[in-house]
């Protein structure tokens, strides 16, 4: 007796504590086998559900802080997939106004991450979200929220420069992520795309926020990066309205000299690059396909035509300051053509016997024929190069073209050793031929001339740094500078001048030369030439099928320069 008294409370504690054991394994069976199915059933409907917030594209301004390209807040419809009951597909699609099987596909293919939501529109106006809002307690799994879209203040007129934006699809980017699809917007994309931010939430099966994430805290997007460009927007204006007055397809092209800014790169005909940033039709679509001149084109820089007698300051300037001619040569006579065995090369008026000047000044081809055989195709080629032509000048402008600077060896892989000859020079001398530039090539020749070497690599974007200048300064020597300046002046202050009577009533002291290129059809009329003062610029201006460079691209030329200097208080 006075042991089991003594031990009670052993025993006593080791009864609790069994019953309490047996109690406990008896909920534990009652939770996890009698009621495990349903209390599974509930855990399953509560989930993480992570929202992709997308971060505002950077701004993108012209020299003066003027906006060209920003974001505004714009609703989306999203779905979450392992939420959304495809008994809804058919009301959503009406609702959104998508083609039948386009919901179910999006979904297929977000089903990899099933909880994170997919975007189905995203660009809505208020009256366009308004509908599926009325009808959202019907269809769980449909979430409409706000995110940036972006906005072009001046579409028309940069929307070759800046180009537009689209959904991405790639494999590690989430669905209704923006990226930049042509122009600086894909070429700056990492610039200007930011961090997108990252918000978690814990929902139950009808997609209802039960409680806060208690886990990792939510990430705010990040906008992008700020871009200013070189280009100023009331030129671009300018420049755009003149050639559209045209009513045939052309560039313009304008720069600052003394630093290399790009102050206008314009582009006819334009769109409207809004259209895919909110979500092109495809009527919309089909008109842009069906527009025969093409306006997703960006001519400035990635349309390459004959420079024909803009040219001839290349050539000349090679003649020169190689000592081949001097300013007083002149060869035989101009009687309107030149005969190179059984071919013969035309010139669009007798012009008599000339020198340097006066061949420049009137846009004589005979007297190029003559003196460029002096030298060898080779010889100008390498020269041509010392300007910029056969190269990219810029590393930003997408689709950017190199041109074309015939010599030998590619003319032998084309037409064969024996398949070609001095009738090749002929026709490059005058900038016909195999020879191709861009306007901005062409913009670039000009600058070089007025700066007398100086110039600057051109660029569009106004942080870039300022290089080297585009020629070597032994190319060009001072007496080549003095005469082929001297000529263009000629161009536009001789009455026999080729510009005389696009700038006769200017108050412009302009320097120019006018070039007209063979081509099917009308030829494309040309115009290089630049003005000292009140500013340092260098333009070219390409009108295609515009027939006569002087009659046709210069008085859109002198235009353009006219109005931008007068708006400025300039002249």
């Amino acid at each position: 007796m006075y042991g089991n008294s003594k031990n009670w409370p052993f025993f006593f504690s080791l009864s609790v504590v069994s019953i309490l054991f047996i109690l406990l394994g008896a909920k534990l069976i009652y939770l996890q086998i009698i009621k495990g199915e349903y209390y599974r059933g509930l855990s399953s409907q509560n989930h993480i559900r992570v929202i992709v917030t997308p971060a505002p594209r950077g701004v993108i301004s012209d020299r003066n802080g003027i906006i060209l390209a920003d974001s505004k807040p714009a609703f989306i419809v999203s779905a979450v997939p392992s939420e959304f009951n495809r008994a809804n597909t058919a009301l959503v699609e009406q609702q959104l106004e998508m083609t039948a099987g386009e919901l179910n596909e999006i979904l297929d293919e977000a089903s990899a991450v099933p909880h994170r939501p997919v975007v189905l529109r995203e660009g809505l106006s208020v009256e366009k979200v308004s509908s599926i809002a009325e009808n959202l307690y019907r269809i769980p799994g449909v979430m409409i929220d706000v995110a940036p879209l972006r906005r072009y203040h001046r579409p028309e007129d940069f929307c070759h420069i800046l180009g537009y934006v689209g959904l991405a699809d790639t494999q590690d980017s989430f669905r209704g992520e923006i990226i930049g699809r042509t122009g600086l917007e894909l070429k700056l994309n990492e610039t200007l795309r930011g961090i997108p931010g990252l918000q978690r939430e814990v929902v139950d099966a009808l997609g209802r926020i039960v409680e806060e994430f208690r886990g990792t805290s939510s990430e705010d997007p990040v906008p992008g990066g700020n871009v200013s460009l070189t280009v100023d927007a009331e030129l671009q204006s300018i420049a755009i309205t003149e050639l559209e007055q045209t009513g045939m397809p052309g560039a313009a092209v304008i720069i600052d000299y003394e630093n290399g800014d790009i102050l206008c790169a314009a582009s006819v005909p334009v769109f409207d690059p809004n259209m895919f940033a909110r979500g092109i039709t495809q009527d919309e679509w089909n008109a842009i396909l069906d527009n025969q001149d093409n306006p997703l084109f960006e001519r400035a820089w990635a349309a390459t035509y004959p420079p024909a007698s803009t040219f001839k300051v290349v050539t000349a300037c090679w003649l020169l300051s190689k000592g081949l001619i001097s300013r007083d040569y002149m060869p035989n006579p101009c009687y309107g053509s030149l005969t190179l065995g059984d071919t013969e090369f035309g010139c669009w008026t007798s012009h008599g016997r000339l020198n340097v000047v006066q061949a420049l000044e009137q846009s004589c081809d005979v007297f190029f024929y003559r003196t460029v055989q002096l030298g060898s195709i080779d010889e100008l080629a390498e020269y041509s190069a010392c300007f910029g032509m056969g190269s990219r000048l810029t590393d930003v402008l997408t689709g950017e073209k190199t041109g074309l600077i015939p010599d030998s060896d590619y003319l032998n892989r084309t037409y064969g050793n024996d398949g070609w000859g001095l009738g090749n020079l002929l026709n490059i001398s005058i900038g016909q031929g195999e020879l191709l530039a861009t306007p901005l090539q062409l913009a670039v020749i000009a600058g070089i001339i007025a700066s007398r070497g100086e110039m600057p690599p051109p660029g569009i974007l106004l942080q870039r740094k300022v290089l080297n200048p585009v020629l070597s300064s032994d190319v060009v020597t001072d007496s080549a500078f003095d005469i082929v300046t001297e000529a263009m002046l000629r161009v536009v202050t001789s009455r026999r001048g080729t510009l005389y009577n696009a700038f006769s009533d200017s108050s412009l002291d302009f320097w120019g030369k006018t070039g007209t290129a063979e081509c099917p059809g009308e030829d494309h009329a040309l115009v290089i030439g630049f003005v000292r003062d009140p500013m340092p610029l260098a333009i070219c201006v390409v009108i295609e099928h515009g027939g006569h460079g002087g009659s046709i691209a210069g008085p859109v030329a002198e235009n353009i320069l006219s109005r931008y200097l007068v708006e400025r208080g300039e002249i």
